[in-house]
């Protein structure tokens, strides 16, 4: 992939490309640092030569990956100054940057200490990551039989009295200790808590008899993330809680049955959408759906005014939702491998109504 990119910035006419976002950093070495929320190592790319940029703490992690010069940073050796010795070095006058992905604190500090003029570049490792090699898809596949395996694990779990985070607990154990770990902190919710679409679980909160249950989360597997919903009763629903579930149900195969190459994450969204409405409800206000893979959220998205064309193997999630806050929330998703001939629904977890 790294070559593909050399021949992009020549394309370009660009000197390098300074990679900053991490799961881009990942994707094109295929090694994940210890925390996504925190830069671990840099990339700096030319059309010739690619450099990883690494803090002493994290080094040791990439310095066996073929194909990258390392460049260890510590405190008496500072990113910009790794990155000015490659610019005498390689003689780079232009630099690009992830535009997405440096705040502007950052790009002040680069634009001061780095001697070379930098241009801002939009997605362009995103735009490769929007398809995923056969590798991708089997990582992810595995990711969501791990999470279809915890739901069916966290369902033998509710009974009353438990919390809804000592709920979340014990998917997050199952989760880690089945798989590279969270894609996400789980998300368990009760009755009225489910029309927060992204709740926090309370330890506070106690399930009750005759209680909805909602159950957000996803297992990764090598650095690749799964995402699927679902909601049980624990004891008889109410009538109007039964008629919301089915109804999303409903959305959520009718949206997946209408998937094809070529459409766009719009019309999809559309599908799901309207029929909510037309069975009398308001329909959510987020997107039907968003890409899966290094991230758990990233493109493709499926929502209104996105006229993105759907290709094949792109991976994304489907997830249309009613909520009536006060009352309670309903959201059923599904991981989706788009396929040449269709629809490849990698969530198997049971879509059924199913009272404990």
């Amino acid at each position: 992939m790294t070559d593909l990119l050399q021949l992009k910035l020549k394309e370009l006419k660009l000197d390098a490309l300074f990679v900053s976002g991490q799961e881009n950093v990942t994707y094109l070495t295929g090694v994940s640092g210890l925390s996504a929320s925190e830069r671990e190592a840099f990339l700096l790319i030319t059309p010739d030569q690619a450099y990883l940029l690494a803090f002493s703490t994290t080094i040791g992690m990439y310095k066996q990956i073929k194909g990258f010069k390392p460049i260890e940073i510590s405190i008496d050796y500072s990113l910009s100054q790794a990155i000015n010795d490659v610019v005498r070095v390689q003689k780079i006058s232009v630099l690009a940057f992830e535009k997405n992905n440096l705040s502007y604190a950052e790009y002040e500090s680069l634009k001061n200490k780095i001697r070379a003029k930098l241009i801002p570049l939009e997605k362009i490792i995103e735009k490769y990551r929007l398809i995923k090699s056969p590798d991708e898809i089997r990582a992810i596949a595995k990711a969501a039989e791990v999470t279809d395996r915890a739901f069916t694990y966290i369902l033998t779990r509710v009974k009353k009295g438990i919390s809804e985070k000592e709920l979340a607990l014990e998917l997050e154990f199952f989760i880690r200790k089945n798989s590279q770990g969270i894609a996400f902190s789980p998300i368990v919710a009760f009755n009225e808590n489910s029309a927060i679409p992204h709740y926090l679980p309370s330890a506070k909160i106690k399930l009750k008899d005759n209680s909805l249950v909602l159950i957000d989360m996803g297992a990764k597997y090598a650095n690749y993330c799964a995402d699927l919903t679902r909601v049980v009763f624990f004891g008889t629903p109410a009538e109007k809680q039964a008629d919301i579930f089915k109804t999303v149900t409903k959305a959520n195969e009718l949206a997946i049955s209408s998937l094809a190459v070529g459409k766009t994450g719009e019309e999809i969204d559309t599908v799901a959408r309207n029929f909510i409405q037309q069975k009398g409800f308001t329909p959510y206000k987020h997107g039907l759906g968003h890409g899966v893979g290094l991230a758990i959220h990233e493109d493709p998205r499926l929502r209104p005014y996105i006229k993105e064309i759907l290709k094949e193997n792109m991976l994304f999630t489907i997830e249309p939702g009613i909520y009536i806050e006060g009352f309670c929330g309903v959201r059923i998703e599904d991981v989706i491998h788009l396929t040449a001939s269709g629809p490849m629904v990698l969530s198997k977890a049971s879509k059924e109504l199913t009272v404990l």
